[in-house]
């Protein structure tokens, strides 16, 4: 009887402290904390918004609906990166220039939790995408064949929203291009003339050979001609529409300038309005440089020795308003800081004011116009072909214009 009462008692002890022998011997894994709770935690209770996000060219531009005085954060549990930021019409901005602000080449593999951060009190402040832009996807210019691919997400923790980037390594999809050349002029459009020669034919040839020497040092070019023909300037594969459909970071347009008088000649840089010259002076530079080509003594639209800036004057407007009067179609609102050239303007989207929505039957609808990713455009003069000292440059030594603009390519790629 001793024995069978024993042995029951063994029983229920082992039914007792099976649990707790199980438990310590089978480790349940703790619930893996998410990576900014602390972070996110440790922020102002109030969000501050992004009005406004743009990418043109290689650099992004944030518009914040402040006026504290904060400084940018990019963080995770590695590092934290800080950028300054300025105050514009009392909200705080990366840069007042459309070519300037958060270089997205220098951004190394990881995510990144944006927040602002006071300088005053040291306060984190969580931000938020209040744009109507919530899908841009940015790829890094090629480099040792090697490509990132960069995102913008809103997420959301706890019923907390957070912003994020997103860099990872990523090869570059077949239709992802790093630059454009645009061979101005094409087909019966000849563009100017001199003699026997002609603009259309130059600016192919030149193009071809640029193409040629930047994929020598690893980058993907996309050409919007390839041939002797001519190419739409709006819509779908047109000269305008290629930059946005292949994401590219840069695009050249060459082109050979023209003028009544046998004394103008010289190099010309156009740009966009609120670019900040750094790269239209690389490129100015840079060919008057290895070519001894002058600067351009045209007084008209003069930024600095080189580099040029037409924007829509009143009687451009006017001229504007008599078109639509004269085609029955509503006028454009343009003001005096809209860049004139297309091909500057309508490859940058909403950064460069980008605004042909097809209401004039002379010109197709961009398509891409309110696009807040664009292309980072220049208009290359690269010398007279009315000047005859210019244009037996021209003639000769194409090597020295390819070489100053793969100089001045390279440099962009690599500041």
């Amino acid at each position: 009887m001793k024995k069978i009462f024993s042995f029951i008692i063994l029983i229920a002890l082992a039914i007792v402290l099976y649990k707790p022998i199980k438990n310590a011997l089978i480790k349940t894994p703790e619930k893996e904390k998410f990576v900014y709770e602390d972070i996110l935690n440790n922020t102002n209770e109030n969000n501050i918004d992004i009005e406004r996000l743009t990418i043109y060219g290689k650099h992004l531009n944030l518009t914040f609906d402040t006026t504290k005085d904060c400084v940018l954060i990019l963080k995770n549990n590695e590092k934290e990166l800080s950028y300054k930021l300025e105050t514009n019409n009392n909200k705080l901005i990366l840069s007042k220039y459309i070519n300037n602000g958060l270089n997205l080449e220098k951004l190394e593999v990881g995510e990144y939790l944006v927040l602002l951060k006071d300088n005053v009190t040291n306060i984190y402040y969580n931000v938020l995408n209040k744009t109507d832009y919530h899908d841009n996807q940015y790829y890094t210019i090629t480099k040792n064949g090697k490509n990132n691919l960069i995102t913008f997400k809103e997420n959301t923790f706890n019923n907390k929203k957070y912003f994020t980037i997103n860099v990872k390594e990523e090869k570059l999809p077949e239709n992802i291009y790093d630059i454009v050349i645009d061979p101005g002029h094409g087909g019966v459009d000849t563009g100017a003339g001199n003699g026997k020669y002609h603009e259309s034919k130059f600016t192919l040839d030149y193009a071809k050979s640029l193409k040629e020497e930047l994929e020598k040092i690893g980058l993907k070019v996309k050409m919007t001609r390839e041939t002797d023909t001519s190419i739409e300037s709006y819509g779908e594969s047109s000269r305008t529409g290629i930059p946005y459909e292949v994401k590219a970071k840069l695009m050249l347009d060459i082109h050979l300038n023209s003028s009544g008088s046998s004394k103008q000649r010289g190099v010309e840089i156009y740009k966009a309005s609120h670019d900040d010259n750094t790269f239209a002076k690389i490129l100015a530079d840079s060919i008057h440089e290895e070519t001894e080509i002058p600067y351009s003594n045209n007084p008209m639209n003069k930024v600095d020795d080189g580099i040029y800036m037409r924007v829509y004057s009143s009687r451009d407007i006017e001229n504007t308003k008599k078109d639509a009067k004269k085609y029955n179609y509503e006028p454009y609102n343009l003001d005096d800081d809209v860049t004139y050239y297309y091909f500057i303007r309508e490859t940058g989207g909403i950064m460069t004011k980008a605004f042909s929505d097809g209401r004039n039957p002379k010109k197709k609808a961009n398509p891409y116009r309110n696009m807040n990713q664009g292309v980072e455009a220049y208009l290359c003069e690269l010398a007279y072909i009315s000047q005859n000292d210019d244009l037996e440059m021209v003639i000769n030594h194409k090597d020295k214009f390819v070489k100053a603009l793969v100089k001045a390519v390279t440099k962009y790629v690599n500041e």
